[in-house]
């Protein structure tokens, strides 16, 4: 990494260090963009273009709004959107460039997706050399062809003399051309008893248990099966959750928005770590919830955070002592 490099990516570091010790909301912003990034499944590089819409490197705030309700499928407030925009603008000059995303894209560990000058040049020589040999290869079975022809031709003209020649015999012996019918039928059925593969059994996702939900989860890789799967999975659980950590809701469906989430771990297995989504009508209930204490909870699985690799509940009801 070059030293100009390093000296950008320290001014973010120190940036985004300063933001979250003087402001609390801009640490849990911080946090909760980095999971939405982390767990989109996209590439920087693809994010960058979802967010920069007219393509003029300039970050501006309703392309941010407007990229960010595409995904989530909610509008954030005007002050989620400021405050990302400040938190991006390392140089505090007011414009946050596609530069600046890319900073802080490597600052979270989130994979660019821009291929590396060398490799693209190592990619392009190996492609130049292919290609010259192909031609080689061309020219050299063309030649292979014609001198095939040629022989071809000079032993049909052969033929023609022989059967001036033998114009008695009724048979022409062509043995090397034929091969019996049973032969052929042999050969097809073993060649079938080979090839014959079972169809696969289509994987479903549990639906009773919510501790084999989430392995089922937790092993699947692409983000488009994870959606199919959660969507599929429409069980009510009844579950305990310890409670460590309740956090205002930023991002996510209309119905929950600017509601509280609480982070926890499943008592029946406190490796687990789970999110659960509460309604805003709840929020004085849950303020007043205390740390490491149990929280009876119904819910169903609404999705799952691909960078914190744990599940996300929508709560209906709950029971707290």
């Amino acid at each position: 990494m070059s030293a100009a490099k390093n000296m950008v990516q320290e001014k973010m570091r120190n940036h985004i260090k300063q933001m979250v010790s003087t402001n609390p909301m801009i640490g849990q912003l911080n946090e909760q963009f980095t999971s939405w990034l982390l767990g989109s499944g996209l590439t920087g590089a693809e994010i960058a273009n979802t967010i920069d819409s007219n393509n003029d490197a300039v970050i501006q705030p309703h392309e941010l709004s407007a990229a960010l309700e595409k995904t989530t499928g909610t509008s954030p407030p005007a002050w989620v959107i400021n405050g990302l925009l400040t938190l991006l603008d390392s140089d505090n000059d007011k414009t946050v460039t596609v530069g600046d995303l890319f900073t802080y894209f490597e600052q979270i560990g989130l994979p660019l997706g821009i291929p590396d000058p060398a490799e693209t040049a190592r990619i392009t020589a190996e492609e130049e050399a292919a290609r010259f040999a192909a031609e080689q290869e061309v020219t050299r079975l063309a030649a292979e062809q014609k001198a095939t022809r040629l022989a071809a031709e000079q032993e049909a003209a052969q033929i023609i003399a022989e059967q001036e020649l033998e114009k008695s015999m009724q048979e022409i012996d062509i043995e090397l051309e034929e091969v019996p019918e049973v032969v052929v039928n042999e050969v097809m059925e073993e060649t079938k008893e080979v090839v014959e593969v079972k169809n696969p059994v289509p994987a479903t996702t549990p639906q009773n248990n919510p501790l084999e939900i989430i392995e089922a989860l937790n092993s699947m890789k692409l983000s488009s099966e994870i959606r199919d799967a959660v969507e599929k999975t429409t069980n009510n659980h009844h579950f305990s959750v310890k409670i460590e950590k309740i956090e205002s809701t930023i991002i996510a469906p209309q119905s929950f928005k600017n509601g509280k989430t609480i982070i926890g771990t499943l008592v029946e297995d406190n490796s687990v770590e789970i999110e659960l989504l509460f309604q805003p009508e709840a929020n004085d209930s849950v303020s007043s919830f205390q740390m490491n204490h149990i929280v009876e909870i119904n819910a169903h699985i609404a999705n799952w955070n691909i960078g914190r690799k744990r599940p996300i509940f929508s709560v209906h009801s709950y029971e707290y002592n």
